[in-house]
């Protein structure tokens, strides 16, 4: 029964880890939601959201691969976006 306990409680930690290590999965829904609350034009929340939903492609791409590279492209796209929005 312990066995069993402390099995669940790593794969929990484990799980909780690997969700809150990455900045992109969290971030990513976030912003979008502040693109849509932003008062841009709908003309710039447009090309905002294409780029958006570009660079989460990229980053969930770059989970599949396991590339480092592509998540820290989808990073800079989406530090972008918020900069853009924050004007």
């Amino acid at each position: 029964m312990k066995t069993l306990l402390l099995t669940c409680a790593c794969i929990t930690l484990f799980s909780a880890t690997t969700a809150l290590a990455c900045r992109g999965t969290a971030e990513y829904p976030q912003v979008a939601v502040q693109l849509a609350q932003s008062d841009l034009s709908a003309a710039d929340k447009e090309v905002l959201a294409k780029s958006l939903q570009a660079g989460e492609a990229i980053h969930r791409r770059g989970h599949e691969l396991d590339s480092q590279e592509l998540r820290q492209e989808s990073l800079k796209i989406l530090d972008e976006i918020k900069t853009k929005i924050a004007r």
